[in-house]
């Protein structure tokens, strides 16, 4: 027998108990009509705050997968269902100034002319920027100029990751490391002195640069693509003041978008919470009144039949099994190689790399041969000085031997997480 049962058998019961007809009349009418109407409105709205409950603790890790690829400029689908650029000024690229180069050399003492994309091992990439060489090249104008420039990181890419970084902790949703190698591989080719004789009014149409033993590595017109799709919505109806009197609950539809994907509120200063209720996001805060709100959505779906990449499409994925889930529910922590070795497997990458076995070491030891893909999360905590270095170990299983270190960065910053103190590192063997 279940609750609103029992309290209708009460009721019957107590109705029972009274002998006058009058008094037995006027009961039965005042619980039939206030108090189990009341009752079951309670009820409701207990229920509801039950599975609105349950919704957030249903948090699912694959729900919000990043995934990451590269494609050139030429088969660019601007159209795609799926993937889109990481930058939006890559899209359409404007034609620079010549006077706009030189007031940003004024200004910052270098510009950069164009990006390219180093296809190369990490590690032969790390020795490429750290020479600060010079390269002699051909800048395009209305005629061609002879300048110099050199090579460095490309910075804006990493940034975006940053920023998606703040995105989920403002959301309150759990990081989890982006497999972004692409990201890792793109280079300014920057200017710091631009020749005198190039007339301040002339627009940039080009540019050749000799890289000479590098040339092979450097590919030009290559766009970084990833499934996060910055959008502006506006609320729906009118903001809710919620019981407090302080904090108010905007509306936003996403009907038109899909509730299969995964949405992200931009920061806005005063928002204290940010949820999913199927075709709708709530946002509770003290903002009163917005116009628009940036969300940022990270699309779920396959690749089509029709989709051409050259280069493979990463991805942070972790399997889903039941082993999976009953760990992740009860947070089980990674002791020892075995329970490493299933973590590690977890990411379905053994195409590319395979996991072989870890060791600690103390003292600096060899060159690092792989990098943080959490460079921006610093653990301002625990000591970083005197650490013993954890060293997992992989060897090459797959064709794309020039992204083995970068894949197996992913991995080291991911188990970087789950031992914080140690050093983590990974090695080719």
């Amino acid at each position: 027998m279940d609750r609103n049962e029992d309290i209708r058998e009460m009721i019957r019961t107590e109705i029972q108990s009274i002998s006058v007809l009058e008094e037995r009349i006027a009961f039965k009418e005042m619980m039939e009509g206030v108090f189990l109407n009341l009752y079951e409105k309670n009820e409701e709205m207990y229920r509801a705050l039950e599975m609105r409950v349950m919704d957030d603790l249903a948090y699912d890790i694959n729900r919000y997968r990043i995934c990451t690829g590269l494609v050139e400029r030429s088969y660019l689908d601007t159209t795609h269902h799926y993937l889109t650029a990481v930058c939006d000024e890559d899209i359409e690229p404007s034609a620079r100034l010549i006077s706009e180069i030189r007031e940003e050399i004024a200004g910052e003492g270098k510009s950069s002319l164009s990006t390219v994309f180093l296809k190369g091992d990490a590690v032969e990439i790390r020795k490429l920027l750290g020479k600060d060489r010079i390269y002699a090249g051909v800048l395009k104008a209305d005629r061609e100029y002879p300048v110099s420039v050199r090579l460095e990181i490309c910075s804006r890419y990493q940034k975006k990751m940053e920023e998606l970084y703040h995105l989920f902790m403002k959301n309150g949703v759990p990081w989890q490391t982006i497999n972004a190698p692409y990201l890792f591989k793109m280079a300014d080719v920057v200017i710091c002195e631009m020749p005198e004789e190039i007339p301040d009014a002339e627009k940039v149409a080009g540019l050749e640069v000799n890289f000479e033993e590098y040339a092979p590595m450097v590919h030009y017109d290559m766009i970084p693509l990833w499934n996060v799709w910055h959008l502006k919505l506006e609320s729906t109806g009118f903001p809710i003041p919620c019981g407090d009197y302080k904090n108010f609950e905007h509306i936003i539809s996403i009907q038109d978008y899909g509730a299969e994907h995964a949405y992200l509120v931009g920061e806005k200063s005063g928002i204290r919470n940010v949820r999913q209720n199927r075709d709708r996001l709530l946002i509770t805060g003290e903002i009163r009144n917005t116009e628009l709100w940036d969300v940022y959505m990270i699309r779920s779906g396959e690749e089509h039949k029709i989709d051409r990449y050259t280069y493979p499409v990463m991805e942070n994925l972790r399997r889903d099994g039941f082993a999976e889930r009953f760990l992740r529910k009860n947070g089980q922590k990674v002791r020892t190689k075995g329970e490493l070795e299933r973590f590690i497997r977890g990411f379905a990458l053994e195409s590319y790399i395979g996991y072989q076995d870890c060791r600690l070491e103390d003292g600096e030891g060899e060159e690092a041969e792989t990098y943080s893909m959490n460079f921006f999360i610093k653990d301002e905590i625990r000591e970083q000085k005197g650490r013993r270095k954890l060293i997992l170990f992989f060897k090459e299983q797959g064709k794309e031997t020039w992204l083995l270190r970068d894949i197996a960065s992913f991995i080291t910053s991911e188990v970087q997480e789950l031992y914080p103190e140690y050093q983590c590192e990974g090695r080719m063997l």
